[in-house]
């Protein structure tokens, strides 16, 4: 029995090695000084898969929730973001990966061209529903009424198969911009990671300075992966990026235990290779002094890399040589500012503006991706520079249904060089259901950021948009959100009304139920026999007297009719000559007034 639990233990060692050995992991974390005493991290943690760990279903590194959910919906490429904040190309640059996400969720999605067109919408149906559960996120609102499939923008970066045609129809991008991002959502990103944020780089998530900061956004990307130059064999590749923006004010050092608030406890043993970089400006405002030496420098004229291995108990020290001020960091080649003009509730102008810093003609692909709930007048784009027209090289419109699917349209033109281009369109903002309002309806709907997709040209060597371009050759940009006011309806108005109509009927309801439940009743009165009131006349005509009765309100007198010395003052009295009725009523019929001294 001894003999046999060992070789049970001995095979479960080699068959741990076989499974380490197939998938690889590994992780990084780039810090990057900003201006303004801000600093920016971005960590990527990569699995690396054979792509036949989706049918055969025997995963190991590579998460078994999210293999399940691609191989049901038959996923190709799958790109998920979640962003808080808007990243200012202006005064931060491009970032180093190149890819900057959108502000709110983002879902890019290439579905297998095997798969027939008219199943499409029902899987991507599936696949919202499902990822929003997974994610944590309200994915399950970009249906098909947000979903677009634009031609130019996004094109596969993947390991792309000879033998299938790329199909533009089974490719579907969406984006919530009023998607908000928090802890609920970091929780299952990091159960991803091999490690799960128990040690290695991933220790350093914690969540109070990354929702703490001016820019955050987390990434799920997905897609094949050539295994060699040739690629004639390919891996499945999962990567998991996570990029923020943090403050240090008034230091002129930082670390990264302050930074993130914790520190690296122990190393992710699973972890191929765990490594910092510091990216700095060799010399300018933004060059660093490192406190302790790197393992391995890579410097040119304008950057240097500084790479670390990380250890248990890994901290890093940095001081800036000069104090950082505002504005250090170069605009880049391209940058761009997007708003609404116009006034009112009806009608309406979006306009963006894109400037080229460049010394040369830039070729871009600009798609606007407009809600249904706004209608665009296509005749009224127009693209101009300096005053002058900029012909339009291609022009690509998708017009929107209300209530069924956005308008989106692609434009492919030339930026001219040292100049500002401007590109405006007329909109008319529709009038909604009153269902269709959210509970806050006068902080106003959200437009998605528009997307401008390009090739920078004459980049420095060494700086990350050379290192973006060796990589996939083209840079995705992504403009401001807008924030539509469209006609809305006073739904204070049944409120108002509700509590006036109950004020009014508290007032008048006492007076009201008064008089109509209240009846008058006259008093019963009590009949005399004939014969004793033909007595009493005969008395009253011969001058005798007659005894009546005589209620007491009617012989009460005045107060004021005392003197104060209590003695009354004399004056004529009267009484009420009345018949008795029932209970000492006095009845008014007869009635008849008689002086007495």
């Amino acid at each position: 029995m001894r003999h046999l639990m060992l070789l049970v233990a001995t095979l479960h060692l080699l068959n741990t090695a076989h499974v380490f050995g197939n998938d690889k992991f590994t992780e990084s974390l780039q810090l990057e000084p900003l201006d303004n005493h801000l600093v920016l991290g971005q960590f990527k943690f990569s699995v690396t898969s054979s792509p036949n760990v989706l049918t055969t279903g025997h995963y190991h590194l590579f998460p078994k929730s999210l293999g399940e959910i691609l191989h049901k919906y038959h996923i190709q490429e799958l790109e998920l973001s979640l962003t808080q904040g808007l990243w200012r190309y202006a005064r931060w640059g491009i970032p180093s990966d190149g890819v900057a996400n959108p502000p709110g969720a983002s879902i890019l999605v290439h579905f297998d061209s095997e798969l027939p067109l008219e199943d499409v919408d029902k899987h991507w149906k599936g696949l919202i529903n499902s990822l929003a559960g997974f994610i944590c996120a309200s994915l399950n609102y970009a249906d098909n009424t947000v979903a677009t499939s634009p031609q130019y923008t996004f094109t596969p970066r993947g390991a792309f198969n000879a033998n299938k045609t790329f199909q533009h129809s089974h490719l579907r991008y969406a984006n919530l911009p009023q998607e908000n991002v928090c802890t609920e959502n970091l929780t299952p990103w990091k159960k991803l990671l091999p490690c799960g944020g128990q040690a290695g780089l991933s220790s350093l998530l914690n969540s109070k300075p990354l929702f703490d900061s001016n820019y955050h956004s987390m990434s799920i990307i997905v897609r094949p992966q050539c295994k060699t130059s040739e690629c004639d064999s390919i891996n499945l590749n999962l990567t998991l990026g996570l990029s923020v923006v943090l403050a240090h004010p008034k230091k002129d050092y930082f670390t990264l235990s302050f930074l993130f608030r914790n520190s690296v406890g122990r190393e992710c043993h699973i972890a191929e290779s765990s490594t910092v970089v510091v990216k700095f400006p060799t010399v300018g405002k933004l060059s660093l002094h490192l406190e302790s030496p790197p393992d391995n420098t890579v410097s040119s004229e304008q950057h240097t890399l500084a790479s670390y291995k990380v250890t248990s108990n890994f901290n890093l020290k940095a001081s800036y040589k000069v104090k950082p001020t505002y504005g250090a960091v170069a605009p880049p080649v391209l940058h761009t500012l997007r708003y609404l003009s116009g006034y009112g509730q009806e009608y309406g102008s979006i306009v963006c503006e894109i400037t080229n810093n460049a010394e040369e003609l830039i070729q871009i692909v600009y798609m606007e991706y407009i809600p249904w709930f706004l209608r665009i007048y296509l005749h009224t784009l127009s693209i101009t520079s300096n005053g002058s027209k900029v012909p339009v090289s291609k022009l690509l419109y998708s017009p929107g249904l209300e209530r069924k699917k956005p308008s989106m349209f692609e434009l492919l033109l030339n930026l001219p060089a040292n100049a500002t281009t401007v590109i405006r369109f007329d909109v008319e903002k529709l009038f909604l259901k009153w269902t269709e309002y959210p509970p806050d309806a006068n902080l106003g709907f959200h437009v998605p950021a528009a997307i401008i997709t390009g090739v920078i040209p004459d980049a420095p060597e060494g700086s990350s948009i050379q290192m973006l371009r060796e990589g996939y050759g083209v840079v995705r940009f992504y403009t401001e959100k807008l924030v539509v006011l469209l006609p809305t309806p006073d739904f204070s108005m049944p409120y108002n009304v509700i509590c006036l109509a109950c004020t009014v009927v508290a007032l008048a309801f006492g007076s009201i139920h008064n008089l109509t439940t209240k009846i008058l009743i006259r008093p019963k009165e009590k009949k005399i026999p004939i014969m004793q009131r033909i007595t009493r006349k005969i008395k009253k005509v011969l001058g005798f007297k007659v005894e009546e009765a005589v209620t007491s309100t009617q012989q009460v007198q005045s107060s004021t009719d005392k003197t104060p010395a209590g003695e009354t003052t004399p004056r004529n009295e009267t009484s009420v000559d009345s018949e008795p009725t029932v209970d000492g009523e006095v009845s008014l019929e007869d009635s008849e007034v008689t002086q007495r001294d």
